[in-house]
């Protein structure tokens, strides 16, 4: 794995793959649909509860989507440095060809973030801090997949690899937008306290923006390794 070729300046990187967003928002349009899904599926299972019932319908409603995120974030996920790449390079996105890309591919991201999952899960439960230094080992599990053909164990290891000298600074690829993460969804809370409608909404544009961002980081960085 070669080293990096520029200096890894942690707000610069956030703030460049931010930009990506507002430069070509067609790149929202994958994470959009995967979003949407989601809240239709948990819609439809609240629906087949009786109203009168509270904890029951809302658990398992979030557990169902829960568990379909989990399958379909990495494949979307998988879209992403390829998507990314095209901007790079100063070609137009094609949102075909990534989609054909990840299809092929699908099995594999599917097991590399299910196995990620659970290993960042074990690492939680024990006391917290081996689960952050998974998740900032692996964090770049996905483009070494999707970049560089790798199969699932040696995208994994290729991540550890490349994540070795800059373990501080991808704790706060994944800290950063967490945190805007978890203040924007209680501030859209609070500020649409009083309309569920307007708060649902603004939620989800959000956490689309989130989710797209927290996609991009990580192929944005794999990427400019080799410029």
């Amino acid at each position: 794995m070669r080293k990096l070729n520029y200096q890894l300046n942690v707000g610069k990187i956030l703030r460049e793959s931010f930009d990506i967003i507002l430069r070509k928002p067609v790149i929202l349009l994958p994470m959009f649909i995967a979003l949407l899904f989601d809240r239709i599926i948990y819609f439809v299972t609240l629906s087949f509860f009786d109203s009168a019932e509270k904890v029951i319908p809302l658990l398992t409603a979030s557990l169902i989507s829960l568990f379909l995120f989990i399958i379909i974030y990495p494949v979307v996920e998988g879209m992403y440095p390829l998507m990314v790449k095209n901007i790079l390079e100063n070609k137009e996105i094609e949102l075909n060809n990534a989609f054909s890309l990840v299809l092929k591919k699908a099995q594999l991201l599917i097991t590399a973030g299910i196995l990620i999952d659970l290993i960042i899960f074990a690492g939680i439960l024990l006391l917290i801090v081996p689960g952050v230094i998974f998740a900032i080992r692996y964090f770049y599990t996905i483009p070494a997949i999707m970049l560089e053909n790798h199969g699932v164990l040696d995208g994994m290891r290729a991540s550890k690899e490349f994540a070795r000298d800059k373990k501080i600074k991808t704790f706060l690829f994944l800290l950063i937008p967490l945190l805007f993460s978890l203040f924007g969804d209680l501030g859209t809370r609070f500020v649409f306290s009083s309309f569920q409608i307007a708060s649902e909404t603004a939620r989800f544009v959000f956490s689309l923006i989130i989710f797209t961002w927290f996609a991009i980081i990580p192929a944005y960085v794999y990427i400019k390794k080799e410029i």
